[in-house]
């Protein structure tokens, strides 16, 4: 009795053994799924294409499965910030000379050594003006102006009473003969005085030379109050050319006095200025640089000059550098002397000018500083981490710029500033 219930209990055994054993051999291949990356709603026990896409079917993991790492899997597993920042190309600063462009603008004036004054010798009434307008051009002898002057009218009598009532004195008539001279005849007009036997009360004034007529500033026995402030100056004219310019009225909308203050009638003293006359066969070209451009200019430097917006450029050398302080501003005047024979330029023309200088310093290239305004800051990289630094620029080369301050010469910076911040690479990284 005992041994058969021995083996039926090793039957009852055995029977449950075997129906575990089924059931996870079941349950291990039915884990068994595949599946679409692109649709996963498709899921099959086998492995086939997506009647969707026709991409191969992947089996899908089962928990606590260990991966495997790939090299392709590995390299998408790096940290982001090791991947940008070593992405990240760098430069030093580099100690070179660097040939330096400056452009400036410019305007044509008359040169001021060139500039011949009238003067009145006697004092008179202006009969009559043969200058209409500020800058009208008058050759050489040509008539200026006629005035009536009592004191003139009493030398010529005098010469004539001489000439007359006492011819043998020589002495004498040599002496009105010179006081007239004194006064501003010449030799022509006393020997006309002489033939004709009578005086003249009105005085005619010439041109000594060739050129454009300015109107001197008024002078205060002149009683015109408008005339005390209507001051030409040539340099602000653009009407100063081959031809005569317009007469506009009292004063033109760009500011130009054109229109004379004097007018006939008026008295005027003796050695009083009333006209000057500039002669354009010479002529300046002139340009305000900013102090820190205009101290690396010297004379004799080489300069191009581009006239207005043409492409014509004229080669030739600084004659004049001069300081000066302007509306709170230091800048320096530059000026070029210029043949105007031909009359190629006119007074109050735009014109620029193109100086090339060398200088030795730091540079970098022009994309490796950010401008943020109030300052200007380079991306250091320092143990792999890049940060900002403030620096202090010079003047600009092409595609490089100088740095006078904030940088050594080891230094490694960033090639392109503005990308460490427009873009998504600059991750700080915490070693």
């Amino acid at each position: 009795m005992k041994p058969f219930k021995f083996q039926i209990s090793i039957f009852i055994l055995l029977t449950i053994w075997g129906c575990t054993t089924d059931d996870k051999g079941s349950q291990a291949e039915a884990s068994d799924e595949y599946t679409c990356p692109m649709h996963p709603t498709i899921i099959q026990d086998k492995p086939g294409t997506c009647p969707i896409c026709a991409m191969d079917l992947v089996r899908k993991g089962q928990t606590g499965e260990e991966v495997k790492i790939t090299s392709e899997l590995n390299y998408l597993l790096k940290p982001t910030n090791a991947v940008v920042t070593t992405s990240i190309r760098t430069i030093t600063p580099e100690q070179k000379s660097m040939e330096i462009e400056t452009i400036a603008n410019g305007m044509i004036t008359y040169d001021t050594r060139r500039s011949t004054s009238i003067p009145i010798r006697f004092g008179g009434r202006l009969d009559k003006l043969m200058i209409k307008y500020n800058f009208q051009p008058i050759r050489k002898g040509g008539k200026v102006l006629e005035i009536y002057s009592a004191e003139l009218v009493a030398a010529q009598r005098d010469l004539l009473y001489l000439l007359g009532a006492d011819s043998e004195n020589m002495q004498l008539i040599n002496g009105a003969r010179e006081r007239l001279a004194l006064l501003g005849l010449s030799d022509a007009q006393i020997s006309e005085l002489e033939a004709s036997k009578k005086e003249s009360y009105s005085f005619s004034v010439y041109s000594p030379v060739n050129g454009y007529v300015i109107e001197t500033p008024a002078s205060p026995s002149i009683n015109d109050s408008e005339s005390k402030s209507a001051v030409a100056t040539p340099a602000m004219s653009g009407g100063m050319s081959g031809g005569t310019p317009s007469q506009s009225g009292r004063q033109s909308s760009s500011g130009v006095v054109n229109e004379l203050a004097i007018r006939e009638g008026m008295y005027v003293s003796a050695g009083q200025g009333i006209f000057s006359v500039v002669n354009t066969e010479q002529v300046w070209a002139e340009f305000d640089l900013p102090q820190r451009d205009g101290g690396r200019i010297k004379v004799n430097d080489p300069i191009k000059i581009g006239v207005d917006h043409s492409s014509e450029t004229i080669e030739a050398k600084v004659n004049f550098v001069q300081p000066f302080f302007k509306d709170g501003e230091n800048f320096t005047k530059i000026r070029v002397y210029l043949p105007n024979r031909s009359n190629h330029f006119r007074i109050g023309q735009l014109v620029t000018a193109s100086f090339s200088t060398t200088r030795l310093s730091m540079w970098i290239p022009l994309s490796g500083k950010l401008d943020l305004g109030t300052s200007q800051v380079v991306f250091l990289k320092r143990r792999g981490v890049f940060r900002p630094k403030a620096i202090v620029t010079g003047v600009q080369s092409g595609d490089w710029i100088e740095i006078l301050s904030g940088l050594e010469a080891s230094d490694s910076l960033s090639y392109n500033a503005q990308f460490m911040v427009d873009s998504e690479g600059f991750i700080k990284v915490r070693n």
